[in-house]
């Protein structure tokens, strides 16, 4: 019994015995693997045998899908393009918050905001 992914063909090593093994191709990848018994794996240009508990990957691509670039999804958009407390408006509002404050403080009388005496 042969199994053919693309360009690779896989077939058992020595036909009379049993042989048991597993090929998936994913995205022009065959990952081939011989759980039991010898395993012959040929691209039409060299063959290769896997023995018993060896696996291998061969690359399918043709060549145009191999220069071809692949593009990533897009990641979620950035919540802020820079530090929020750098920007001239954030030190400006600080700055007037403290100097309130201060002058709060400085401004303030002698005299209690309630009496001693109730």
């Amino acid at each position: 019994m042969s199994i053919r992914a693309g360009e690779v063909a896989v077939q058992p090593a020595n036909a009379n015995g049993a042989t048991d093994f597993d090929v998936s191709d994913v995205d022009g990848t065959v990952h081939i693997a011989a759980r039991k018994g010898d395993v012959s794996v040929s691209n039409g240009t060299e063959t290769a045998t896997l023995a018993q508990g060896e696996q291998t990957t061969r690359d399918d691509r043709n060549d145009f899908q191999k220069q071809k670039k692949t593009r990533r999804a897009g990641g979620a958009v950035p919540a802020a393009s820079g530090p929020l407390l750098d920007s001239p408006y954030a030190i400006g509002a600080g700055a007037g918050a403290v100097g309130g404050l201060m002058l709060c403080v400085l401004l303030q009388g002698d005299e209690p905001a309630s009496p001693v005496d109730p």
